[in-house]
């Protein structure tokens, strides 16, 4: 399964964005229940199908990350492009939630509920990608790799570790068998 620009979830990374952005959206769910109940949620909880309309917009809302590419790590450098996919998926996300609501009423997490989760769930989204983004650039949290060999094949390499857009590993060299290339760049 691929986004619109054929990403693949191939790295643990992805994974685990997966995951703290599901956390996340739940969160987001969660205090907009609250907020917008004033303090309690156990009406939304005892009423039908609370783990159902919990996990419906969380679906809803990971599948248009995901075609919006915002799992691609190249989007987290560039805060502006980041910040127009999120609120790009999250309004589709809303006409989407509208949709289902508006034919299966009992799925609906409440009157304004989905307005202020939405607000939420963009919020700590977009600061989860950014203290991510800040992070990944620090040099304490950057692999560091060693490629072996100058030739092509290395030179791909690197045009690939440094196009992909996962700014936590660093290149610390290259190992050649000629001493002649000791110090020279490739």
């Amino acid at each position: 399964m691929t986004g619109i620009n054929g990403y693949r979830f191939s790295s643990p990374m992805g994974l685990i964005i997966v995951i703290i952005d599901s956390l996340l959206i739940l969160l987001g769910v969660l205090m907009g229940v609250y907020i917008r109940i004033w303090g309690s949620l156990t009406l939304f909880l005892e009423g039908k199908y609370p783990t159902l309309k919990m996990m419906l917009p969380l679906l809803v809302i990971q599948m248009t990350f995901y075609y919006f590419d915002l799992y691609d790590l190249k989007t987290f450098r560039e805060k502006k492009t980041m910040f127009f996919l999120l609120l790009g998926s999250l309004g589709i996300s809303s006409i989407v939630l509208a949709l289902v609501y508006y034919f299966l009423p009992i799925l609906s997490i409440g009157r304004g509920i989905l307005a202020i989760s939405l607000s939420l769930i963009f919020l700590f989204t977009f600061f989860w990608r950014f203290i991510y983004s800040w992070l990944s650039k620090s040099r304490t949290f950057k692999e560091k790799i060693l490629i072996i060999g100058t030739g092509e094949l290395a030179k791909r390499i690197k045009k690939e570790i440094l196009d992909n857009g996962n700014e936590s590993f660093e290149i610390i060299g290259f190992i050649d068998e000629t001493r002649e290339k000791v110090g020279k760049g490739i």
